[in-house]
């Protein structure tokens, strides 16, 4: 019970401190009940992920903190070192009961190194960066931190291995606004990680991942989120992970009645398994392509995909296009979404915004369509920032919706 509340404290300071940009221990104390003494610690244990930094009588927000974790190499002289810890809250909540805005994501965390060129490479060819750097990435982490960025009540479940990236890893999730972060370990294995290319020239990215970990998720693990997953609004989830593992947790948030997202990303074969269990199934253009086996290039063809997708079980077919915005068939009816207008500096995470976007507002009670509009809005933002994991701010999403 003691670190139920330790954890719903640390929740509520980097709450305000991410709304407000500083925060006083007296106000704090006073807020929560608790001794100066207690918020002092608790400022103390937060400043370890670099997202805040004690001041006198309180704390300030940290600006670009995975500068902090993932630049230099300075943090990997610790070697090696077991976490072996399992990160939760367990609250004491009721069953399920509509909508209570609760998204439970179980996916991938990478360490991406990231390259910015003039234009991707030809076969054979080296050519040299620009620009580089070491950030915190993977679809589930991107997703997950999009989803809590855009005001859910996000519990995100991931595996990581015991290496230093996974002492990266720890700092940075540890510091984000989950309701709940749970971490299993594989022992003897690699975290996760890719190597990222944004490309100046074609405005896109190129990805190329090791999954590490990833691809360990055990059935006792997968059974053990169960019932947090049976408490949840929405179920969200992609491919980097081991398949059966997937499916599993997928079949289990399909038979609780939670509204279930697949993103079949990055495509696999075995997202054939899995359509009939999704409530909405998001596609890109290059994975709805691969989903029916053909290219599609047209309007024409993309409606007969998505219609083709809709019979393998989908309830939604949602196929996002880039800049082209994205294509909704729900069984009845054919929509098309424009995407808002960004200035690209990074499209590394879109598609991770839009999933992890969409997937908050559908937890919160709006409309499919409404949910859609700002989850393109939402990455429209994000793609105007460096770093997958960069996710905008909910009222800014807000402002660019109104105008």
């Amino acid at each position: 019970m003691i670190n139920h509340y330790k954890t719903q404290r640390h929740h509520y300071i980097l709450s305000e401190i991410q709304k407000n940009g500083r925060v006083s221990v007296s106000s704090l104390a006073k807020s929560l009940k608790v001794s100066q003494r207690t918020i002092r610690r608790d400022i103390n244990e937060l400043s370890a992920s670099g997202r805040i930094a004690p001041c006198y009588g309180g704390a300030v927000l940290v600006k670009n903190p995975e500068r902090y974790i993932y630049d230099n190499s300075q943090r990997y002289l610790y070697k090696n070192m077991k976490t072996n810890e399992m990160i939760s809250s367990h609250s004491k909540s009721s069953p399920h009961r509509g909508r209570n805005g609760k998204v439970f994501i179980i996916g991938s965390f990478n360490t991406d190194l990231v390259y910015r060129v003039n234009d991707f490479p030809a076969s054979g060819e080296t050519i040299q960066a620009f620009n580089s750097c070491c950030l915190p990435g993977g679809k589930g982490s991107n997703q997950a931190i999009a989803c809590a960025m855009a005001g859910a009540k996000a519990h995100f479940v991931v595996k990581l291995g015991d290496d230093e990236f996974a002492q990266k890893a720890q700092l940075f999730l540890r510091g984000l606004l989950f309701e709940q972060l749970t971490c299993f370990e594989k022992e003897n294995c690699p975290t996760g990680s890719a190597v990222v290319m944004v490309s100046e020239l074609a405005g896109d990215n190129a990805i190329v991942i090791n999954p590490g970990a990833n691809q360990t998720f055990t059935v006792d693990e997968i059974v053990s989120c169960y019932d947090s997953i049976s408490q949840s609004d929405v179920f969200l989830t992609q491919m980097e992970n081991n398949p059966d593992a997937t499916e599993l947790a997928l079949k289990f948030a399909y038979a609780s009645g939670l509204i279930t997202i697949l993103n079949p990303a990055p495509w696999r074969k075995e997202v054939n398994h899995l359509i009939h269990l999704t409530t909405i199934i998001t596609p890109n253009l290059t994975e709805a392509s691969s989903i029916v086996g053909k290219t599609l290039e047209t309007d024409e063809e993309i409606r007969l995909a998505a219609e083709e997708i809709h019979t393998k079980g989908a309830q939604n077919v949602l196929i996002t296009l880039g800049k082209e915005g994205c294509w909704l068939f729900d069984g009845k009816k054919h929509r098309r979404f424009s995407a808002f207008p960004a200035v690209n500096i990074d499209t590394s995470g879109a598609g991770d915004a839009f999933n992890g976007a969409l997937a908050a507002r559908l937890a919160d009670g709006e409309s499919l369509e409404s949910s859609i509009t700002y989850a393109c809005a939402f990455a429209s933002l994000a793609v105007e920032r460096e770093g997958a994991s960069n996710m905008p701010k909910h009222n800014d999403v807000l402002s660019k919706i109104a105008q």
